[in-house]
């Protein structure tokens, strides 16, 4: 787990790096603009809740590439009964600042990454679709709005679309 963990880190450093080059040779006019930023937020959807925590690289204040680790709580109404899951996943954001001190911007979020249940709560003789440690994809898009409130300490907000659940929903949260 820890070579995996090493391994995407790694991997998400030279997506940060070769976003900032044009492919040819470093000179020394070059410069790096790399800047760490972490986020935490709430996504509230259709008979599902999640709580995640990003930690990523900011490249030239535009994109950033990185990692979200979080917390599922789900529901199923047909048996009925809780789902509860971790998820872990790569992300990619894209800023469309306004304005010229960049206080404003819209973004878009796309994370693509596993989902693992780790407990459930169906009687037995139920029709469960899902069962402890069952593993499923994760494809969204999250396009929002961010303000600065001083120096890198922002809140976000914006509409959520899972695909591979086909849910919808809000999120919101606070990053630095």
């Amino acid at each position: 787990m820890k070579r995996i963990i090493g391994f995407l880190l790694c991997t998400i450093l030279a997506m940060g790096a070769h976003a900032q080059t044009d492919g040819g040779e470093i000179t020394a006019e070059k410069k790096y603009d790399l800047r760490p930023e972490f986020t935490a937020r709430v996504t509230a959807q259709f008979f599902q809740s999640d709580y995640t925590v990003s930690g990523g690289v900011n490249v030239n204040n535009k994109n950033t590439y990185g990692l979200m680790l979080g917390y599922k709580e789900m529901y199923d109404d047909a048996a009925p009964a809780d789902m509860y899951a971790i998820t872990s996943s790569l992300y990619y954001r894209h800023y469309f600042h306004l304005g010229k001190r960049q206080v404003c911007a819209f973004y878009i979020d796309a994370n693509v990454g596993a989902c693992w249940v780790y407990k459930t709560n169906y009687r037995p003789g139920d029709n469960c679709l899902v069962e402890a440690g069952d593993c499923g994809l994760i494809l969204s898009v999250e396009p929002g709005f961010r303000v600065r409130l001083y120096k890198n300490l922002h809140i976000f907000f914006g509409p959520t679309a899972s695909l591979g659940l086909g849910n919808f929903g809000l999120h919101f949260g606070i990053g630095f």
